[in-house]
């Protein structure tokens, strides 16, 4: 393979570029080195913009997935699988996200970038900047957007809305329609780009030798130069992560969390499920209503089952005892002043359970997340992932408040794990409608 001469940079590409199965039938997939060379300017009313920098990277097209790597990282991008793969190389681990977080959360930034931008014109501030450069970081467009080109020294500038976002010199290497869009998702998924500037490049079927990319953010613009070498087709069809483990759990408490539910994340047994049912048995013969209640909704959190049904003397007590009624209640506020009444409502009645604190802690993290209080919800959901590490419903309630924060990646991870655990659990249904809806909207994604 290499000499022991090589320099450990060029080594750690090859490695980064290798994530290969020999056994794989040979397409037509292309490597390449690409060097990407960032100059930052100052705004007018900015300051203090990041040093410009360079950086090196090994990119293999394959056929149904794309890497991106550097001497430390490679970035693997499944499309068959609707996957991507974080390896960090150093230490031979990954992590598995799902490919619809990135473009899950550019549509939920770019939204709010126009609200911002829309309030403060509507304040008479006006927008920051016009929002074309917002879609060309997010490689999203709204619709109506024009493209045109002029020539420059030779090479052709690119303009969305009269705004310069790319030069593209003449030359590079011809390829074929399917090479031209992994190259445009790699761009895409890797370094943004507007959606016009790319089908226009994706159109000429060819991977030039360089071009270069404007893009314009709060404080300061970027001049970003690629430049592309050592162009070869034939690299291997697959990728092999067998080299790699899956990360142990590090990272903050929702990481932690993720990571042991990525590991061991599985439907409940049979065994589980006995267990559920001679604890609901047993709370409503100590006439431990409250309790029993909260068995019964956890085991359906926990499995996806419908709740199972009391029977009439167990309904009459359920109908009967304060705090079952205190709770539904709570959970049935609206406005804010009775959603800010329900949360204390719910901290109170962790007085009343004796073993199932963390399932009134749940109802209380849905009720502040429903407020806005992201900040008081997700260390609830840690806390109750901590004491039922199985409960796929606060996997999803947990990814529901991430996606909120436009924490895309862990809301993605927290929705997955939920549906590994339960796959029938109905709050899930949403997320698959998310999926679908993306997949329709943006197949260029995909």
């Amino acid at each position: 393979m290499f000499k022991l001469t090589a320099p450990f940079f060029l080594l750690r590409l090859a490695l980064a570029g290798a994530l290969c199965a020999s056994a794989a039938p040979a397409l037509a997939v292309l490597s390449f080195d690409m060097s990407v060379t960032t100059k930052f300017t100052v705004a007018t009313h900015g300051d203090n913009p990041p040093p410009d920098e360079i950086k090196q990277y090994k990119v293999v097209l394959g056929e149904r997935y794309l890497s991106v790597s550097t001497a430390d990282e490679s970035m693997i991008y499944d499309f068959a699988q609707r996957r991507r793969y974080q390896v960090d190389l150093p230490s031979a681990s990954y992590v598995d996200y799902s490919l619809f977080d990135g473009i899950g959360f550019r549509k939920a930034e770019l939204l709010h970038r126009a609200f911002l931008g829309e309030n403060l014109r509507k304040a008479g501030v006006g927008p920051v900047f016009d929002p074309v450069f917002d879609e060309h970081n997010l490689s999203l467009t709204a619709a109506g957007r024009k493209l045109s080109e002029s020539t420059e020294a030779g090479a052709t500038v690119l303009a969305v809305d009269g705004n310069p976002l790319a030069r593209i010199p003449a030359g590079g290497t011809s390829i074929g329609a399917a090479d031209a869009a992994q190259f445009e998702r790699m761009l895409r998924y890797r370094f943004g780009g507007h959606p016009l500037v790319l089908a226009r490049l994706a159109g000429e079927k060819r991977v030039p030798a360089g071009f270069v990319m404007h893009h314009k953010r709060i404080g300061f613009s970027e001049e970003r130069t690629f430049t592309i070498s050592a162009l070869q087709p034939g690299a291997a069809a697959s990728y092999d992560l067998k080299p790699y483990t899956a990360r142990t759990a590090r990272g903050n408490e929702i990481d932690l969390l993720l990571d042991k539910a990525q590991a061991n994340a599985a439907p409940p047994s049979a065994a589980v499920k006995q267990a559920f049912e001679a604890e609901i048995a047993q709370a409503f013969a100590d006439k431990r209503v409250f309790d029993a209640m909260l068995s019964t909704a956890e085991w359906s959190f926990t499995s996806g089952a419908p709740l199972l049904k009391p029977s009439a003397e167990q309904t009459a007590l359920l109908r009967a005892d304060p705090a079952t009624l205190a709770y539904l209640k709570a959970i049935r506020s609206k406005s804010k002043a009775d959603l800010q009444a329900a949360v204390a409502t719910m901290q109170e009645l962790r007085k009343s359970t004796t073993r199932k604190q963390h399932m009134v802690m749940l109802f209380e993290a849905n009720l502040r997340d429903r407020l806005g209080d992201v900040r008081g919800a997700l260390p609830l959901y840690v806390s109750v992932l901590r004491a039922n590490p199985a409960l796929a419903g606060a996997y999803k309630d947990m990814g529901d408040t991430l996606y909120k924060s436009f924490d895309a990646a862990r809301a993605w991870r927290s929705w997955d794990a939920g549906r590994r655990m339960a796959p029938a659990l109905d709050l899930s249904r949403a997320v698959s409608y998310r999926e679908q809806i993306l997949l329709r909207e943006h197949p260029e994604y995909f």
